[in-house]
């Protein structure tokens, strides 16, 4: 088994809802990503060998998505390409298939990462094929229905997080206030970041109609626990979970050179980081939230680390509940839980977010000089996948 290294890595700012970047269609997104990636990287792009890219809402975006990024990038048209829906887990799983094809021995150059755009997911008509005589036609979100929708169960993600606090009762403090406090402290830490320049190096700029979109969109250090405190729950009535303790809407892409670590040696590349390990657990669908801290103490134990050992936690912000939940249950410390803020203050692009948050998690490494750091997220339909990374 060939051993696996972080090249480099490029993603494109953070857009808001129908914000900066929503103008820009997703495979765009994906094709600036890809050329920000190679204008950073001294290689010929018809070295590399594969290209695996994640996409969620597909509705609408033209057949497989990921070869259009590529066609339309600087990357060589020959280049085999393999587009990856795995709901908010697709561009994290794009990661890891690639990795798998260079481990084995099938590929010893690939790109791999993943672009959305819930700006310009389009509303559908089902039925509409066999024409309609009589009665209301209802259009259908596809954003809602194919990304934040769970089927089986027939309710939206935030519901099933509802039923997390339910079960979680005096065990973890999954309260409102506890969620507010988490994710009024997103904010501050995205802010923060974001003045001091720490995701310059890591963005790539994308240009839109109205201009040139070159820093992150979406956090709000300005709110207070006042503010946050007079929102109406989203999901029921008497709920814990608001639009501002849940991750927001977004657009954006990221992407990643994995390399055989002999072959990057070889051409004279200097690796960010070495893939250590992946795994991914599934439970039941309405236990995707648990499923996270599954897979994080899985991921652990059979590499024989202890949390206290790993730098950096880089797990998507779907809930704040959910966070406050895997915080709690594994004793994660706060600071090294998305230490430059999360999805809850920039936006969970759900394709994207795999490939966007394994390449800050790589520029970290290299501006703090860490040594271990963890990359994953939930998946709808009851499952967690889980990186750990070394620098």
């Amino acid at each position: 088994m060939s051993e696996v290294v972080l090249v480099d890595g490029a993603r494109t700012p953070h857009g808001s809802l129908l914000g900066a970047l929503s103008e820009v269609e997703p495979v765009e997104l994906g094709r600036v990503a890809l050329d920000g990636l190679l204008d950073r990287v001294d290689l010929d792009p018809d070295r590399i060998d594969h290209a695996v890219l994640g996409n969620a809402i597909q509705a609408g975006i033209g057949q497989v998505p990921g070869r259009q990024a590529v066609v339309e990038s600087g990357l060589p048209e020959t280049l085999p390409t393999t587009t990856v829906n795995e709901a908010s887990g697709s561009g994290l799983r794009a990661i890891t298939l690639a990795a798998d094809r260079i481990a084995v021995g099938r590929a010893s150059l690939a790109v791999a990462g993943g672009f959305e755009s819930m700006s310009r997911a389009p509303w559908i008509l089902p039925g509409l094929r066999e024409g309609k005589r009589y009665g209301d036609v209802t259009l259908k979100d596809s954003m809602l229905l194919d990304a934040l929708w769970d089927v089986n169960l027939d309710v939206h993600m935030g519901e099933i997080t509802e039923r997390l606090v339910d079960r979680a009762g005096d065990a973890y403090d999954l309260s409102r206030e506890a969620q507010d406090a988490y994710a009024l402290e997103s904010h501050r830490r995205a802010a923060e970041a974001i003045e001091a320049g720490r995701f310059d190096a890591e963005t790539v700029a994308v240009e839109t109609p109205d201009g040139v979109v070159d820093r992150d969109e979406g956090p709000r250090p300005e709110s207070t626990a006042e503010d946050l405190a007079r929102l109406s729950p989203a999901f029921r009535g008497e709920g814990t979970i608001t639009p501002a303790n849940a991750s927001k809407l977004s657009d954006g892409a990221g992407v990643v050179l994995l390399a055989d670590a002999d072959v990057a040696d070889d051409a004279g590349l200097d690796p960010m980081a070495r893939l250590v390990d992946y795994d991914t657990v599934y439970r039941a669908p309405d236990e995707f939230n648990e499923a996270v801290g599954d897979v994080v103490e899985h991921l652990l134990a059979s590499n024989g680390l202890a949390v206290e050992e790993v730098d950096a936690y880089w797990v998507n912000e779907a809930f704040a509940a959910q966070s406050v939940y895997v915080m709690e249950r594994l004793g994660i410390p706060r600071d090294r839980l998305n230490p430059l803020g999360g999805a809850i203050a920039f936006g969970h692009p759900i394709g994207a977010s795999g490939g966007m948050l394994t390449t800050s998690l790589a520029y970290q490494f290299v501006a703090e000089d860490l040594d271990y750091g963890l990359v994953g997220m939930s998946v709808g339909g009851g499952g967690a996948i889980m990186s750990l990374w070394e620098r």
